[in-house]
């Protein structure tokens, strides 16, 4: 089994999350024991909380993609680096963090204001969603699920005009901080890597870190796997 690191902001501050993606049967789990963890409130925060997915129909997929190109800039587009090899037949592209992922924050979240930023937030949801469609071309069928792993920490950040602060009260104190941009109200550049960022209806702050994989046999099948660390927080 392999283990993957899955960045949230930034690589000093995530790499201390391990997640093995490859368990028997499919399964999202964390690569070891966790102390344990708060029930989420499913009913506010499903596993599609503020995450626009694709249409069901996957001929339209591109152009459902197309749709996001206009939020991304140049400055955006120089953090993105995919991975891309073949193993066993299996044609495998990998981007993480992602500024384009099969499943994005929803838009309407988008910051007109950068000043509803400042301030301390608290998290009321810390966790990774994995979303995963697949396309089967023989049988013409489609198949999309999610799973949900909460994470046992809670997160503290503190936003000023130029300062990113997060802190987790995880056994080893986890603490970050960093200058950030805004970016086209709509991503969170800390140190070079990118995160989706929004305001849900409720004033909460949203964080999206993505890693995507593609995986394709021509003529067989497709699928795109989308991991997402996502923070929900309320401020003080």
């Amino acid at each position: 089994m392999s283990s993957h690191f899955y960045l949230t902001l930034l690589p000093a501050f995530l790499i201390l999350r391990p997640f093995d993606t490859t368990t028997p049967r499919g399964k999202i789990r964390p690569a070891a024991a966790e102390r344990a963890v708060p029930a989420v409130d499913t009913l506010r925060f499903s596993a599609t909380y503020a995450t626009a997915l694709p249409t069901l129909d996957p001929a339209r997929w591109e152009q459902d993609y197309a749709r996001y190109q206009r939020f991304l800039t140049p400055q955006i587009n120089r953090t993105q680096q995919g991975l891309s090899f073949i193993v066993n037949g299996v044609h495998i592209w990998r981007c993480q963090p992602s500024a384009s992922p099969h499943a994005q924050l929803d838009t309407t979240t988008r910051i007109q204001d950068p000043a509803r930023l400042l301030g301390t937030w608290r998290s009321v949801v810390n966790r990774v969603v994995t979303h995963i469609d697949s396309f089967s071309v023989k049988d013409q069928k489609f198949y999309r699920r999610a799973a949900v792993f909460n994470r046992p920490d809670n997160l503290t950040l503190q936003m000023t005009e130029q300062k990113f602060v997060l802190d987790s009260d995880a056994p080893k104190n986890q603490h970050l901080a960093k200058k950030y941009a805004l970016v086209n109200q709509r991503y969170l550049l800390v140190q070079g890597a990118v995160s989706q960022v929004g305001l849900d209806a409720a004033g909460r702050l949203i964080l999206h870190s993505c890693a995507v994989t593609e995986r394709k046999v021509p003529g067989r099948y497709l699928t795109y796997q989308t991991v997402i660390w996502q923070a929900v927080l309320a401020k003080n």
